[in-house]
C-alpha cells in the first residue's frame, strides 16, 4: 500500500530517505504457522539457519552503525509520546440511550422463538430474592431466546441481558435478519450469585451493514437448571465507549489476536505531545480501526504535523497523511513511520489529526506513538513462562525425574538455577498477575481465571516501558486474553489464540520471531508464555515412546487403573506411567522449541529468565494430571536466570518465590533505581546458608492457603472443597524432608510446629491489602457506568469489583478451630 506524500501528490513514499516529509506505512504481517507434521529437530534447524542469516546481516549492520553509536551513546532509544488533547476540543459524547426493553411476560412467550428452555415462565415475588420478576427456566445445556424487533442500521451496539443464576452462564447477543444471525458479539461468562444481574454485551460490527436488523437473538450457553433468562435492553452507546478515550489511561486495544497498547484518535480532538528527538530519530505509530468504529463506506486518514518547538512561533520539520487500510487489511495493525529531518537534538511538537468526511463521531485506534533512535547493541530482556511445569521436570535438577532437556540444562550452565522455587498459586492468570505485579494472590485478590488484574496496577512491563524499552508477548493460551486477564497492561504487542483455545509454543514463538527483526536496534523486554506441558499430554509421534517401553501397551486390560485416574483426553488409557511419560515428553519437545527461539541473534547476550506458572499432580491426594491441590508439586517451579556478567553454573537449593523474579530482572538490567516491590533473588548467592524464608499461598478459588517453612509445609483449608476432599478450617501438616509429596499428615504428632505455623498463615491472611486489584469484567468506564445508572442498572452486578474481602475467618464451632484455641 503508497502513502501519498503531501507536496508530491504523484509519488508513493516507500523509503525513509526520500524526503524529509516522507513517510512509511507497513501493514501488520500475517502469521504462517509451520506444517504440524514437522518433527521439531527440522524446525529447529530451519529457524537456526534462518537467525544465522539474521546475525550475519545484524554483524554488517553493527560495523556500520559503530560510529554513529559511539557518538549517540548516551541518547534513549525510544521517546514515547505523552498525548494530550488540543486545548480547546470538545469533550466526547457520553450519553447511553436505550432502544427497546424486553423483559419476559405472559404476552410476549408465544410471540418469541425460545429453545432448551422449561415451557412453564419461572416467577419470583419475593424481594429476598430480587422480586417480583418473571423469566425463562432452562433445563438445556445451551439456549437461545429471538426476539422480532425492528432495528434501524447503526442503531444498536450494545445489550443487557438480565439473568437469574447461581453459576456460570456464557452469553453472547446477535442481530438477525431473515431468521439468520448476521451480527454476533462474543461470548462473556457471567458469574452469578443467585439474584438478578445483567452482563453487558458489546456487538461489534454493525457499522459495517447499512441494512436495517429485524430482530435480536440472545445466545446462552454452560446452562443449569438454576438459570433463568429475565430480558434483554438494547442500547446505543458512543463509539468512543469502546476505545480508550483519555490519553492518560492507555488500554490495550485488539485486533484479532494482537493486542496493543493504544488510545482513541478522534476527527474532533487532535492529539499532541512535545519531546526530546535527536538526529536519525523516526517517530513510529500504529493504527486501526476496530469493528466496533469501523464504517465500510468511511476513508479515514491520520495527519501528523512535526514542529520544532525550539523556535517562536514553531516551524513544521515534517507532516505525513497516512489513509487507514480497507478490505482484510483493514482487520489488523498496520504500522506507519515519519522520519524527522533534524540536524541537532532538539524539543519537537507532534501533531495528530484524524481526518473523516463521514458525518458523526469518527475514531481510530493509535497504537504506542512514539520517537525512535536505533543502533547496535540494545539490551534484550527476556521471560518465559512455561505453563503447568514441575520444578522436577528440569535435566540438571538434582531432583529431576529422569526428563531430558538439554538446552535448559545449557542455560543454566551459564547462569544460576533455583532449586526450590514456588509460585504464589496453582492456576494460570491469578499467578501470571503476581509475577508481573510482585503481590501474592492475597493483595491481588485474583483467585479464577475469570478476573482482571485492574487497570490501576503497576506491572512489570510497564516499568520496562517506563525505562525506555519496547515491550513484546506472546501467550499460549486463549483464557489469558486481555478481557478476562487484563495481563496485555504494560505490553507494546501482544499476541494471544482466540477464544478458549490453546496452541502449540511454536506458533507463539513464530510471531515473536517477526517482531524481534521490526523491533531491530530497539531495547526489548520480550515475554514467552508455553503452553504445551498442560494438559492434555500430546505429542508428536517421534516422542510418543521417548520415555515408555514401546512393547508394552498402555491400553491393556491387565493395568489396574487407580480411583479417580481416568484420562479424559483419552479415556482408554490404563497405565498411569504412560501419561506421566507423555507429560516428560512434552517438557524435552517444549526444551527444542525454546532452543530454537533462545538461539536468535538478538538473545545471545540477554537477561533470560525460564520458570512457570504452576505445577501438576500425579496422583498424590487423590489428584491425577490437574492443579487443583495446594501442595509443593502444584506449586514448585522452575527457576533458570542468566545474565550478562552472571555466575555460571551456580545452583541456589533454598526455597525462593518468583514473586521476586520481577524486581530482580530490573535490577540486573541496570534498573535498580525502578520502583517495584520484591527482593532480588540474587541475595541468595551472597550467602548460601541462609535459611530460607516463609513462602506463602493462596488455592485457586481460594479453598486453601498454605505457608512453608523451614522444610514444614502446612496447609489450611479456607471452605470446603471437593477436589481433594477437605472441610473448612482443616489443618494440615508434612514434613518435606522426608515426606516430599505430603502424604504423611502429622498434624496431630507435631500440634505445636502446627499451631505456630498456623497462626503465622492466619496472621498473613489477615494483613491483606482490602481493596485489591482486581476488577469486574466488562463496562469500567465511571460515565459510562454512570449513564447506565441513569438507566436503572445502578445496583444490579454493573458497578467496579473492588475486590474487597475476608481471607479467612475462624468459627468458633469448628472442631478444628477448636483444638487450635
Amino acid at each position: 500500500m503508497g502513502v501519498v506524500c503531501e507536496g508530491f501528490p504523484d509519488v508513493q513514499a516507500t523509503s525513509p530517505c526520500l524526503f524529509a516529509s516522507s513517510v512509511t506505512v507497513r501493514p501488520q504481517k500475517r502469521h504462517l504457522c509451520w506444517a504440524p507434521n514437522v518433527p521439531p529437530e527440522r524446525v529447529h534447524a530451519q529457524r537456526y539457519a534462518r537467525h544465522l542469516a539474521l546475525g550475519l546481516l545484524a554483524l554488517i549492520a553493527s560495523c556500520a552503525k559503530a560510529e554513529l553509536e559511539a557518538a549517540d551513546s548516551g541518547a534513549q532509544h525510544i521517546v514515547r509520546l505523552d498525548l494530550s488533547a488540543k486545548p480547546g476540543s470538545p469533550k466526547p459524547p457520553n450519553e447511553i440511550l436505550s432502544r427497546g426493553r424486553f423483559d419476559v411476560g405472559p404476552d410476549n412467550r408465544d410471540s418469541w422463538q425460545v429453545t432448551g428452555a422449561d415451557p412453564e415462565l419461572v416467577i419470583e415475588s419475593k424481594e429476598r430474592w430480587g422480586g417480583p420478576w418473571m423469566g425463562l427456566g432452562f433445563s438445556a445445556h445451551k439456549g437461545s431466546v429471538a426476539i422480532p424487533v425492528a432495528i434501524p442500521a447503526g442503531t444498536v451496539n450494545r445489550a443487557a441481558v438480565r439473568l437469574m443464576c447461581k453459576s456460570k452462564v456464557d452469553v453472547a447477543v446477535a442481530l438477525t435478519r431473515d431468521g439468520k444471525n448476521v451480527v454476533t458479539s462474543a461470548f462473556l461468562r457471567y458469574s452469578g450469585a443467585g439474584l438478578p444481574g445483567v452482563v453487558f454485551v458489546d456487538i461489534p460490527g454493525v457499522l459495517a451493514h447499512s441494512e436495517p436488523f429485524d430482530g435480536v437473538c440472545v445466545l446462552m450457553d454452560r446452562l443449569k437448571h438454576d438459570s433463568v433468562f429475565l430480558g434483554v435492553e438494547l442500547l446505543s452507546a458512543p463509539l468512543h465507549g469502546f476505545l480508550p478515550t483519555d490519553p492518560s489511561r492507555p488500554d490495550a486495544v485488539g485486533m484479532e489476536n494482537e493486542f496493543r497498547t493504544s488510545i482513541a484518535l478522534s476527527k474532533d480532538v487532535p492529539m499532541e505531545a512535545e519531546v526530546s528527538a535527536t538526529p536519525g530519530s523516526v517517530l513510529r505509530f500504529g493504527m486501526a480501526r476496530t469493528e466496533a468504529v469501523r464504517r465500510a463506506s468511511e476513508r479515514p486518514r491520520i495527519k501528523v504535523r512535526v514542529m520544532d518547538a525550539e523556535q517562536d512561533p514553531p516551524v513544521e520539520l515534517a507532516k505525513g497523511s497516512f489513509p487507514l487500510p480497507r478490505g482484510k487489511a483493514a482487520r489488523v495493525w498496520t504500522e506507519a513511520e515519519l522520519p524527522l529531518p533534524l540536524t541537532t537534538p532538539g524539543r519537537v511538537q507532534v501533531i495528530f489529526s484524524l481526518l473523516s468526511e463521514e458525518e458523526g463521531a469518527s475514531l481510530v485506534a493509535l497504537s504506542s506513538p512514539r520517537i525512535e533512535r536505533r543502533w547496535a547493541g540494545p539490551k534484550t530482556v527476556v521471560l518465559v513462562t512455561s505453563d503447568t511445569h514441575r520444578a522436577d521436570h528440569v535435566g540438571g535438577s538434582s531432583r529431576n525425574v529422569g526428563v531430558e532437556t538439554p538446552f535448559l540444562d545449557r542455560l543454566a550452565d551459564k547462569g544460576v538455577m533455583f532449586e526450590d522455587a514456588y509460585s504464589s498459586t496453582n492456576i494460570t492468570n491469578p499467578s501470571h498477575a503476581s509475577l508481573m505485579t510482585a503481590l501474592s494472590p492475597r493483595d491481588t485478590h485474583m483467585v479464577d481465571n475469570n478476573t482482571v488484574l485492574a487497570e490501576h496496577a503497576v506491572t512489570l512491563a510497564e516499568r520496562f516501558q517506563q525505562a525506555g524499552y519496547f515491550t513484546l508477548a506472546a501467550l499460549s493460551a486463549g483464557h489469558m486474553n486481555h478481557r478476562q486477564s487484563g495481563l496485555s497492561q504494560g505490553f507494546d504487542r501482544l499476541w494471544v489464540p482466540s477464544g478458549k483455545a490453546d496452541v502449540d509454543s511454536r506458533i507463539s514463538i513464530e510471531h515473536l520471531d517477526e517482531w524481534l527483526e521490526e523491533a531491530d536496534g530497539l531495547p526489548l523486554f520480550v515475554w514467552l508464555h508455553v503452553f504445551d506441558a498442560h494438559a492434555p499430554y500430546v505429542v508428536p509421534d517421534e516422542l510418543r515412546w521417548r520415555y515408555y517401553d514401546e512393547s508394552k501397551d498402555p491400553y491393556a486390560e491387565s493395568f489396574e487403573l487407580p480411583e479417580g485416574a481416568r484420562v479424559p483426553w483419552d479415556a482408554a488409557v490404563r497405565d498411569v506411567d504412560f501419561v506421566t511419560s507423555q507429560y516428560m515428553s512434552e517438557v524435552t519437545y517444549l526444551d527444542t522449541q525454546l532452543e530454537g527461539f533462545l538461539s536468535h541473534p538478538r538473545f545471545q547476550n540477554a537477561v533470560i529468565a525460564i520458570t512457570g506458572d504452576h505445577g501438576e499432580s500425579f496422583g498424590n491426594h487423590g489428584l491425577y494430571f490437574t492443579h487443583a491441590g495446594l501442595y509443593p508439586e502444584t506449586l514448585g517451579v522452575p527457576l533458570i536466570l542468566t545474565w550478562p556478567g552472571s555466575p555460571m553454573g551456580a545452583t541456589i537449593t533454598q526455597g525462593v518465590s518468583h514473586l521476586d523474579l520481577g524486581r530482580t530482572l530490573l535490577d540486573v538490567s541496570g534498573l535498580v533505581d525502578v520502583e517495584f516491590p520484591g527482593q532480588n533473588l540474587m541475595r541468595w548467592l551472597d550467602n548460601v546458608e541462609r535459611q530460607g524464608e516463609a513462602r506463602f499461598a493462596i488455592s485457586s478459588h481460594a479453598h486453601s492457603a498454605s505457608i512453608e517453612e523451614d522444610g514444614w509445609f502446612l496447609v489450611l483449608s479456607l471452605r470446603n472443597s471437593g477436589k481433594p476432599a477437605r472441610t473448612a478450617h482443616q489443618v494440615e501438616l508434612y514434613r518435606l524432608a522426608d515426606d516430599p509429596g505430603c502424604l504423611v499428615d502429622l498434624v496431630d504428632e507435631e500440634m505445636e510446629r502446627a499451631r505456630y505455623l498456623r497462626r503465622q498463615l492466619m496472621d498473613w491472611l489477615a494483613a491483606a491489602d482490602e481493596c485489591g486489584l482486581s476488577q469486574a469484567t466488562g463496562l469500567q468506564d465511571r460515565e459510562e457506568l454512570a449513564q447506565l445508572a441513569a438507566l436503572g442498572y445502578a445496583d444490579q452486578g454493573v458497578g467496579e469489583d473492588t475486590g474487597a474481602r475476608a481471607w479467612y475467618e475462624e468459627d468458633p464451632k469448628s472442631t478444628w478451630c477448636q483444638r487450635f484455641r
